[in-house]
């Protein structure tokens, strides 16, 4: 199934259940497992940019993501930051923040949803990765990235109730609404130990809210969390998601 073909249909979408981890005692998981680790280490020593607002940054100071079983290989290689470049970051999302926070919560769940099933097409692959750059066992990466998934399941049918929610009780003399607003730009400082569970539940929680997110990913597990922003970017597309921004930037 590719990903193009994931189609949403949020009329029947069934409650939420937990992600069923895999049973490595099976030879055709085991057998997937072993070929995700193929992939993955075959893309070892690749050299990542900073993303922000829609630009590919390099910035020349980079870092080196270690596997921490064997330290003497090299994961990933990615650009730094500076404080004016996190500034700009933030100040980027900031700007961006009026349109994705009128974005249809809709459109905001279908995207939380369509990500938790790209995990799933790629599930083996995270699982490899938090093996890799983590030192996660077979089992607790398989943990991790089906705790990632119900996040996104999760926020996705809560951010559904929130967008249409129970009337307040009415006392008299009263007219009484309740409404969910989004607050604006947030950081997400993921740690190394949950590089993907954490990250994407801080992360999906409030774009679906329709907040605007700076990922700041642990130095010790930054390729996890690239990889994770792809998942997003796959889903949103850079064109929808950075378009605006860009149209503002030209015009002055």
């Amino acid at each position: 199934m590719s990903v193009a073909s994931l189609d949403i249909n949020l009329a029947a979408l069934p409650p939420f259940r937990n992600e069923p981890y895999a049973d490595f005692s099976r030879p055709e998981n085991r057998d997937a497992m072993q070929a995700a680790l193929a992939k993955v280490r075959a893309e070892f020593g690749s050299e990542y940019p900073l993303l922000i607002a829609g630009e590919r940054i390099e910035t020349g100071d980079t870092l080196q993501s270690l596997n921490p079983s064997r330290p003497s290989e090299v994961i990933s290689i990615h650009h730094k930051a500076t404080a004016q470049l996190a500034a700009t970051a933030v100040e980027a999302e900031y700007a961006f923040f009026p349109e994705w926070s009128r974005t249809p919560a809709v459109q905001r769940v279908e995207m939380l949803l369509r990500a938790a099933d790209i995990l799933r097409l790629r599930k083996m692959e995270f699982n490899a990765w938090l093996v890799m750059e983590a030192g996660k066992t077979w089992p607790e990466a398989e943990a991790e990235t089906a705790e990632a998934i119900d996040f996104c399941d999760y926020y996705a049918r809560q951010m559904l109730r929130f967008s249409e929610p129970e009337p307040p009780m009415q006392l008299p003399g009263e007219k009484d609404q309740l409404v969910y607003i989004p607050l604006g730009v947030g950081i997400v400082i993921p740690p190394w130990n949950f590089a993907l569970a954490i990250l994407a539940g801080m992360t999906t929680a409030a774009l679906v809210a329709g907040n605007t997110v700076v990922i700041k990913p642990s130095s010790d597990t930054p390729t996890i969390a690239r990889k994770f922003a792809d998942v997003l970017l796959s889903r949103i597309s850079a064109g929808q998601f950075f378009t605006a921004d860009r149209k503002r930037r030209a015009s002055g």
